[in-house]
């Protein structure tokens, strides 16, 4: 077993659940976890999110939405990326539910469907201003006529995405309201649904307007915010700490450099310490001369070119050995490192720091005696 792991703290999760349902109070969870949880491990996470009653899983992919199925999961799973007409018999198949964005998906789906006699949930996404995937605002009547009512589909809920709902409220709001304009549309031209959505993390924030009857946090279950704007508000709890261990250490002189092209020459004498993580790990090569991580509970440099397999670590003359704990994302002592401040040393975004774990990293899913 690597000693390079991510430990998923499960009360934190539950918390950040709490904290939305407090925040958006009468609103069913869709929970996304598409991209393995957002690196916090698809099948662990979405366990412990159905454990605590989650309602709905929102996923990006079909073979996501299997991969839940075959785990066992028999609750609403939603694929909310456009499908390809040829994937429509993976819907069937596993009782998956689509946002629909155009009619050759859902013409395939309505013929799949019949050939194997299964009624298949559906649900409406309008494109609002997104200009990603989506029905256009305009023409959701139009749609609903002509393919509203196919056979052996129930058109089961409609959803829109926010944009700027971190950031730029006012466009969040235009966007909102030119789907409560097509709500008001669909519903004079006979057209009304079970389920309503568009609040994800940022809106749920931002826009008690947007929650409706379902909201769709993502990266506020993790334990973080969209935007440093919306941090406050949400109050959540990031729930991923990655952990390693200090495999050797190195007494190197001053003119002596580490790792590939040089890139770290020792103004002095010092102990370097090489810790088995990489780029092939997700910790991004572009880290390199930027990043920091905590031994006993101090700030060290990582320096030299970032490899794939490993990272050394400047620990001038203190006592660091083999077999010490180092964390990249985390707490350790009163010091800690979190995803956002890795995103800013970079010029990235927290939700890509998470993602970006690799697969070779275990998920270890804890409960803490302590915060």
């Amino acid at each position: 077993m690597r000693t390079t792991t991510a430990y998923i703290n499960k009360k934190n999760l539950r918390y950040n659940i709490k904290r939305i349902r407090e925040l958006s109070p009468g609103s069913a969870i869709m929970a996304i976890v598409k991209a393995n949880a957002y690196g916090h491990g698809l099948l662990g996470t979405a366990q412990i999110l159905r454990y605590d009653g989650i309602e709905f899983l929102g996923v990006a992919f079909a073979n996501e939405g299997v991969m839940l199925r075959e785990s066992g999961d028999t609750q609403p799973i939603i694929v909310l990326i456009p499908s390809f007409p040829d994937e429509a018999q993976y819907f069937c198949k596993y009782d998956l539910q689509s946002a629909i964005s155009s009619e050759e998906f859902l013409l395939a789906l309505s013929k799949e469907a019949q050939k194997r006699n299964v009624l298949v949930k559906t649900h409406l996404l309008i494109d609002t201003g997104m200009h990603r995937d989506g029905i256009d605002a305009d023409n959701a009547v139009e749609f609903m006529k002509q393919y509203g009512k196919l056979p052996n589909i129930d058109m089961h809920g409609i959803c829109t995405h926010f944009a700027t709902s971190p950031t730029n409220i006012d466009y969040a709001k235009k966007q909102l309201k030119l789907f409560n304009q097509t709500l008001t549309q669909l519903k004079e031209a006979g057209f009304e649904f079970k389920y309503i959505h568009a609040s994800n993390s940022g809106a749920i924030a931002n826009l008690p307007d947007a929650y409706f009857n379902l909201v769709r946090p993502g990266l506020a279950l993790y334990g973080y915010a969209p935007s440093a704007e919306v941090r406050e508000k949400l109050k959540v709890k990031p729930i991923m700490t990655l952990k390693s261990q200090v495999v050797v250490t190195r007494r190197i002189q001053a003119g002596e450099s580490v790792s590939y092209d040089r890139l770290f020459v020792a103004k002095k004498p010092t102990t370097i310490a090489t810790v088995p993580i990489g780029y092939g790990d997700g910790y991004f090569k572009t880290l390199t001369g930027r990043a920091q991580c905590l031994i006993n509970g101090k700030r060290y440099p990582v320096v030299g070119s970032i490899c794939m397999d490993e990272i050394m670590v400047d620990c001038n003359d203190d006592e660091v050995k083999p077999g010490d704990e180092v964390v990249l994302i985390g707490k350790q002592g009163s010091e800690e490192i979190l995803a956002d401040e890795i995103a800013g040393w970079v010029g990235t975004i927290p939700y890509e720091i998470t993602t970006a774990i690799s697969a070779r990293v275990s998920r270890v899913y804890i409960e803490p005696v302590l915060d």
